[in-house]
């Protein structure tokens, strides 16, 4: 059996020791590098074959679901967090595992043996060709998982970003180009600097305008025209 090169990413000195004994235990685990910021570690990554990472969420500067939305293409991850509310959220980012510290031997190995199962899966599609379907958004103090079908548009408001559907509104503090890189490109184009639309809403492009097929008009810009209509 291989061994899988592994990495700690954690901002607390105690849980790289942790880490690295659990880690000692096991003959098929190799420990790689041990980082305590975020961009050291996503730095040694461009740099170096790495299958597993140990991640922390909450780190100064980056956090640890911050550098998972900063990376196209990522190593299996384990979380490692004393905080249970970001369960949800990291699961977007395709994480193998989410352990709430303090976690004992057993619980480790319960990852590993994720991670090796996922390994099995890797050698017939790659874990970057994987893609979610839905984003999952801070909406009024709650986590929403909101469906890519669902989507009709979204829309710029200053720090947050409108989420038009059929049913509704939703607002969330994110970015739009944040939004973009999330939603996939087959089936969402931005159309304007504060716009973004599902590709199959759209009804009509006129001037500049496009128009939806619930009767919606968005503005256009002019640096995004070509690419609306070539994508329709």
């Amino acid at each position: 059996m291989d061994l899988l090169r592994c990495i700690i990413v954690d901002d607390e000195e105690g849980a790289h020791r942790v880490l690295e004994h659990f880690i000692g235990q096991v003959r098929y685990l190799e420990m790689a590098g041990s980082f305590y910021t975020a961009l050291d570690a996503m730095e040694y990554i461009y740099q170096n074959n790495i299958d597993l990472v140990f991640l922390d969420i909450n780190m100064p500067g980056l956090s640890g679901l911050e550098m998972l939305g900063a990376m196209s293409s990522r190593p299996f991850v384990v979380l490692t967090t004393a905080y249970k509310e970001y369960a949800l959220e990291s699961y977007q980012y395709d994480v193998v595992d989410y352990l709430v510290k303090p976690f004992d031997f057993k619980r480790f190995l319960s990852s590993v043996d994720k991670v090796m199962n996922r390994m099995g899966t890797k050698q017939i599609a790659p874990q970057e060709s994987i893609t979610t379907d839905y984003l999952v958004l801070k909406v009024d103090g709650a986590m929403l998982k909101l469906k890519f079908e669902q989507i009709l548009y979204t829309q710029s408001y200053g720090n947050y970003v409108k989420f038009f559907t059929a049913d509704g509104m939703r607002l969330s503090q994110i970015t739009t180009a944040e939004v973009e890189n999330k939603l996939n490109p087959k089936y969402f184009v931005r159309i304007h600097k504060s716009y973004i639309v599902a590709i199959k809403e759209v009804s009509t492009v006129s001037g500049g305008e496009a128009i939806l097929f619930n009767g919606t008009r968005l503005p256009v810009g002019n640096l995004y025209r070509k690419t609306l209509l070539d994508s329709l």
